[in-house]
C-alpha cells in the first residue's frame, strides 16, 4: 500500500453533518452528504477526486439530503445497509416532523448490503461494517487507524436511540468499537473528531459500557 488516505470534512447542512470525503490517487467516496451539495461538489472538482460511491451511515434525513444532486452529477450509487433503506425513503416525513422545510428527492441508484461490505479507494480498501443502535441499519466506516462512526459514538457521547433505534443493539455496537485500539481516530456524523483512548477515559458512556455493560 503506498500513499495515504486522505480524510477530509464538510460541515453541511440543517443539523451541520459532517460530510466525509475519502480519497486516494484521485479516487474518492463521500459520505453523509447532509446538504448543501454545492460545497460538496466544489471541494470535489477543486481537488480533482473522481467519486465512485456516496456512502450513508445510517437513513436519516441529514445524512442523506445531498445525494440525488451528486448522483445527477457523478451517477455513482448510494450505498446504504438494507435496514435503513426505508427510513432514507421516508425522509421527507422526518424532515417535516422536525420542521425542517424544503423536499428531499430520493437517490435514483441506491444499493444495500447487509453484515460487512469492503471498498477500495485508490491504494487503500475500506470496510463498511453495521453497527446497529442507533438505527437498525446504522454502520460505521473503518479504515488504517481510523472509524467514521457516523451517529454511534461521539466525541464524548453516544448516538440517541429514540428515532428508529434500539439501546441494547447499541451498547453490543459500541463495545465493538471500544475494543479496537486506543488510537483509533474518530469521525464522528456530528461534532469533532477524537480517538479511542480519550472516549475510553473521558466519555462517561463508554466508562459505563467498559465497567457495567450498560450506558447508564
Amino acid at each position: 500500500m503506498t500513499g495515504m488516505l486522505k480524510i477530509r470534512k464538510i460541515i453541511t447542512g440543517p443539523f451541520m453533518t459532517n460530510t466525509i470525503i475519502l480519497s486516494s490517487k484521485g479516487s474518492c467516496v463521500v459520505v453523509d452528504p447532509g446538504g448543501e451539495q454545492k460545497k460538496i461538489i466544489d471541494d470535489i472538482e477543486m481537488n480533482g477526486f473522481k467519486p465512485k460511491a456516496i456512502i450513508a451511515t445510517h437513513g436519516h434525513f441529514d445524512h442523506v439530503l445531498g445525494a440525488s444532486q451528486l448522483q445527477e452529477k457523478y451517477n455513482v450509487p448510494l450505498i446504504i445497509h438494507d435496514k435503513d433503506e426505508d427510513m432514507m425513503r421516508n425522509s421527507g416525513t422526518m424532515m417535516n416532523s422536525f420542521g425542517i422545510s424544503g423536499n428531499f428527492t430520493l437517490p435514483s441508484r441506491i444499493e444495500t448490503f447487509s453484515g460487512k461490505m469492503d471498498i477500495a479507494i485508490g491504494d487503500h480498501e475500506i470496510s463498511l461494517n453495521e453497527t446497529p443502535g442507533h438505527t437498525y441499519g446504522s454502520i460505521c466506516i473503518m479504515g488504517d487507524g481510523f472509524i467514521l462512526t457516523g451517529d454511534t459514538l461521539f466525541r464524548l457521547s453516544v448516538g440517541r436511540v429514540d428515532v428508529g433505534g434500539n439501546e441494547e443493539e447499541l451498547v453490543k455496537s459500541l463495545k465493538f468499537l471500544l475494543s479496537f485500539p486506543e488510537s483509533t481516530k474518530i469521525y464522528p456524523g456530528h461534532g469533532e473528531m477524537s480517538d479511542l483512548r480519550f472516549e475510553i477515559l473521558n466519555n462517561v458512556f463508554a466508562k459505563n459500557i467498559m465497567s457495567k455493560n450498560s450506558l447508564y
